[in-house]
């Protein structure tokens, strides 16, 4: 008599909704998200030698539970409760955060500085006195960051 030995080990063939999301080898891999961060803060990876200038600007180390990007074998670790993640060529980044609006101030300034090198180049471009002709006209339809900080904030 032969007996049938049934694994539970396996996802059933019918119901394949409980079986784990299939990522193409080529496809995208989302190593650097962060799932699980609070809100009212941005997050950020900063490399180990840009540290103590993020601490300056009132950034603080990650200590709380979060799960970073797709699961693989070299995942990021919490070394003495800070996330680290190895990015290559023997460097180690930490995530950071700092309170949003803090964050929001800093691109406020930044954009203000841009928008001024814009008005300054256009002005220039503009005169006429370097003997060429014709109009150059600088638009930005949204802000630079703005796609960034909706598609990547969770």
């Amino acid at each position: 008599m032969v007996k049938k030995v049934v694994s539970d080990e396996r996802p059933s063939k019918i119901n394949r909704s409980d079986r784990p999301k299939r990522v193409p080898i080529n496809g995208y891999r989302n190593i650097l998200s962060v799932m699980g961060q609070e809100p009212g803060w941005h997050y950020c990876w900063v490399n180990e030698d840009k540290v103590p200038r993020y601490e300056q600007a009132a950034y603080e180390f990650v200590t709380h539970d979060v799960i970073v990007g797709d699961r693989r074998i070299n995942a990021a670790s919490q070394i003495g409760g800070k996330v680290s993640l190895s990015v290559g060529n023997q460097s180690t980044a930490y995530l950071m955060r700092v309170l949003q609006e803090y964050y929001d101030e800093d691109m406020a300034a930044m954009h203000r500085e841009v928008d001024k090198q814009d008005a300054g180049m256009q002005s220039d471009l503009n005169s006429g006195s370097d003997g060429t002709y014709g109009n150059v006209k600088i638009e930005q339809s949204k802000p630079v960051a703005e796609p960034f900080v909706k598609n990547y904030r969770r």
